[in-house]
């Protein structure tokens, strides 16, 4: 047998780590996409003459992409290849960027936001998995950190980008998506220098992704990771969906780079919170996220009902600091609790409660406004939140002893 020289191994080891931070590069770019559309919805409803209902329908039609794709398009990869799923899924995400610079009214404008939901639940689960796999030392603690903080981090500059783009640059209904479809194209470039990291297999009959199912023996816990996610993304969902609209029509900021500021604001600390403060036990994350989202939500619905920015921003930044370690917990609990041949079924369970009920909540001021008036249908949905917030709190306390 001949030893391998040194000098090849550290080739390998290089081309290892350059095919694994071209894995990362993909996975931001194409978080960023599912998040840049956020700021430049009021644009749209100007330019095409949309409802409220119509911008929150736009929003949420990411989760008719998003599930199917998460729970029959994903788990493929162990099967047909991290590679191929890698570049299908910037593809889309590609496509979908192309197709929001086309669109001309509401139906375009629902067609590249599932297409965006197709490519992002295909993506997440696949590169994360690759990031495991050519982490050249086999540390998966860095892997997953690295992971960790490059999605949280792109779903937080995405909005605020955008946002710069659309109030200071020409073209603001198109400037930001040609930008980001330039990135993806490099991207999609970039995984072909991507080794494959799983044998392929042929596909069966039972390759059609995990089933949902919640064993038993973790529903309580199951219960109070959906009630802690629940109420956490239906306040992301709210914020990312209309928040510049909230900052324009009811504080009366008329720009769009603070409307994809109140976003960040949100997103942001959120990736804080869940970057730094990832170490604390899972019943503190549990109840100070939820505590943080109640207050939160409390103080983002006194700044609409006043109409004053200021208290606003502070419940976006307060929420999203709930929201960040009520995520974390959730996820963390049932990781640990889940079996292990059942983790996949659990998660997916959970996945889907979440994306849910981020369109639900923008989708219940979206389609209350017109009858009920902008400022009462935040104001039901923002309340109603901070009660889940608080009933989730109350499940914590009752359920989680560590």
């Amino acid at each position: 047998m001949i030893a391998r020289s040194p000098f090849a191994a550290s080739n390998a080891r290089r081309r290892t780590e350059r095919a694994f931070w071209l894995v990362v590069f993909a996975l931001a770019v194409s978080i960023m996409g599912n998040n840049a559309p956020s700021p430049i919805y009021p644009v749209f409803q100007a330019r095409f003459g949309l409802s409220t209902g119509e911008v929150t329908l736009v929003f949420a039609a990411v989760v008719a992409g998003v599930i199917p794709s998460l729970l029959y398009l994903g788990p493929l990869s162990d099967r047909v290849g991290r590679q191929l799923l890698l570049a299908g899924a910037v593809l889309l995400g590609l496509l979908a960027a192309i197709g929001f610079t086309l669109a001309s009214g509401l139906g375009g404008l629902l067609a590249a936001r599932a297409v965006q939901g197709l490519a992002f639940g295909c993506l997440s689960g696949t590169a994360v998995a690759a990031l495991l796999e050519l982490e050249k030392r086999g540390d998966h603690a860095r892997a997953t950190l690295v992971a960790t903080v490059t999605i949280v981090a792109s779903q937080a500059i995405a909005p605020l980008a955008a946002g710069l783009l659309a109030q200071y640059a020409p073209d603001p209904a198109h400037l930001t998506f040609f930008v980001l479809a330039g990135l993806l194209a490099a991207g999609l470039i970039g995984i072909a220098w991507v080794p494959e990291t799983v044998s392929r297999h042929h596909l069966t009959a039972g390759d059609g992704g995990p089933r949902l199912a919640v064993p038993a023996s973790i529903r309580r816990s199951f219960l109070v990771a959906a009630s802690a996610v629940t109420a956490s993304f239906a306040a992301l969902g709210l914020v990312a969906a209309l928040g510049p609209k909230f900052v324009s029509s009811l504080l009366h900021v008329h720009n769009l780079a603070v409307g994809g500021a109140v976003v960040f604001a949100m997103l942001g600390t959120s990736a804080l919170a869940q970057v730094t403060l990832r170490h604390w036990a899972l019943r503190r994350q549990l109840m100070i996220g939820a505590s943080c989202l109640t207050a939160g939500m409390l103080a983002l619905l006194a700044g609409v009902t006043a109409e004053s920015l200021a208290a606003f921003v502070a419940g976006t930044v307060t929420a999203g600091a709930g929201q960040g370690l009520s995520y974390l917990g959730a996820q963390a609990l049932l990781e640990q609790g889940a079996p292990a041949d059942q983790r996949g079924s659990v998660m997916s369970a959970f996945y889907l409660v979440l994306y849910l009920a981020a369109a639900a909540s923008a989708l219940a001021v979206g389609l209350t406004s017109d009858p009920l008036g902008l400022k009462t249908a935040t104001s039901i949905v923002a309340g109603a939140i901070a009660a889940g917030a608080a009933l989730s709190a109350v499940l914590t306390a009752r359920e989680v002893k560590r």
